[in-house]
């Protein structure tokens, strides 16, 4: 089978941007955004960079409803901005999403040992990696099913939770510093983590019944991420013991709002975030590596589809390397880097597509677009400096890791930079020379 087929609605295209951006490790940023923003800046901060991802849900939408493809962000990047470019960011595009899926693994262990001390940690992470492998093998119309009951149900409760968690009495917000510019940005540099993966529901774009639809979908589940993480970012800076907890503070919360059932609840959304997030990453990512592998920029076994219209080869691979990933992060502890790296990815690749968006006005200004960005340039130029900016300052925010001092986000980010690039001309070296050979028997058959 080579093609897919268009199965899922509306209300998918909504679970499944809000999903894959509703992480249980935006419990531990909310901490970082904390640390960096004390009293109401964090919270600010998480509503602003919501605000400032409606810029970049417009480029989205305009590219998707220019170009709907699988492939995404390959096929608008070749398209507006040439190959070389275009696979090497690719690639980092599937390293943020093999990360967060990492970041998150590490999240649910940590919460479930807080919780069920008598199990190894890992052994929940390998347990929940298979059960999204197998939800999603079994097809993406089933996959679409789980999603939506789980992230409309993660949302409800976490506000529910929050807002009866906002008042516990003896809390109190932290003063606002006098210099509060400063703080303010780096809240909102890091709180772009927080809405990380929402536009990844574009490779999807094929199995949709309405792809016109997507720009408001995008826009919905922006504006439920804002309400839910502000909120839970409201009450972690008005509770002092929240960060008690250590690496579960959404623990924290829920006892602080309802006592030891809250604990649970709030367990039990750590556990269902955690399946969103590997339910919906192995979802949208076995797209991108299926269409790679289907034009032949990845091994071409990758390409091919499962009996029931899934790419099954791509869905084991991206197990696998999240698997060996998450044991990496579990057995560290090492997961702010993480968290800066995505926030900083993540803002890099809102810049990216608004680039690609105005090489493709520019290139192919007469492809029919069901849905273009309003204010002509002025949303994506406005995309490329302020998450230009927020990126720059995500990348060098301070770490976890020994000498704080040193950019370790920024270090790690140039090294896989580096190695997808070198990959990428070795790919179209490879291709080049394939093509050369072929026109040259070609020749000498005429």
């Amino acid at each position: 089978m080579t093609t897919l087929k268009r199965v899922l609605g509306f209300r998918t295209i909504v679970s499944t941007s809000a999903g894959l951006a509703f992480a249980a490790v935006n419990f531990l940023a909310v901490l970082e955004i904390r640390g960096q923003a004390p009293g109401v800046l964090g919270p600010l901060g998480i509503v602003v960079a919501g605000a400032l991802c409606l810029l970049a849900a417009a480029v989205f939408s305009e590219l998707n409803g220019t170009l709907p493809s699988a492939a995404g962000i390959r096929v608008w990047t070749l398209r507006g901005l040439g190959d070389p470019f275009s696979l090497t960011f690719t690639l980092l595009y599937l390293t943020t999403i093999l990360a967060v899926i990492a970041a998150d693994g590490f999240v649910l262990a940590a919460a479930l040992h807080v919780a069920i001390p008598a199990v190894p940690g890992v052994l929940w992470i390998l347990a929940f990696l298979a059960a999204a492998l197998v939800s999603n093998l079994r097809g993406v119309r089933s996959a679409g099913l789980v999603q939506d009951l789980t992230t409309y149900a993660l949302l409800a409760a976490l506000i529910i939770v929050g807002a009866l968690a906002m008042g516990t009495p003896g809390g109190h917000l932290p003063p606002t510093p006098a210099s509060w510019s400063g703080a303010l940005f780096g809240a909102v540099a890091l709180a772009v983590f927080v809405f990380t993966g929402f536009e990844w529901v574009t490779p999807m774009a094929e199995e949709l019944r309405d792809p016109h639809r997507m720009p408001r979908g995008l826009a919905i589940s922006l504006l439920l991420l804002a309400v839910a993480f502000g909120l839970f970012a409201l009450v972690a800076a008005r509770l002092p013991g929240v960060s008690a907890t250590g690496l579960a503070p959404q623990l924290a919360v829920g006892r602080a709002a309802l006592g030891g059932f809250g604990f649970w609840v709030m367990l039990a959304v750590t556990v269902v975030t955690a399946g969103t997030t590997f339910n919906g990453g192995f979802a949208a990512a076995s797209r991108l590596v299926y269409a790679l592998g289907r034009s032949g920029y990845l091994p071409a076994s990758l390409g091919s589809l499962s009996p029931r219209f899934v790419p099954a080869r791509a869905l084991y691979l991206l197990a696998g390397v999240a698997a060996a990933l998450t044991r990496v992060v579990f057995a560290t502890g090492r997961y702010l880097i993480l968290i800066n790296a995505g926030a900083t990815l993540e803002s890099a690749m809102y810049v990216i597509a608004a680039l690609a968006l105005l090489g493709l006005r520019r290139r192919e200004p007469a492809l029919p677009r069901s849905y273009r960005a309003p204010g002509g340039r002025i949303v994506p130029v406005a995309t490329i400096v302020l998450f230009g900016a927020l990126g720059l300052g995500a990348a060098l925010t301070a770490t976890d890791l020994p000498l704080p001092s040193v950019p370790w986000t920024l270090i790690l980010l140039v090294v896989l930079a580096v190695a997808a690039y070198a990959y990428t001309r070795g790919v179209l070296k490879r291709r080049t020379a394939s093509r050369a050979a072929g026109a040259r028997q070609a020749g000498s058959g005429a």
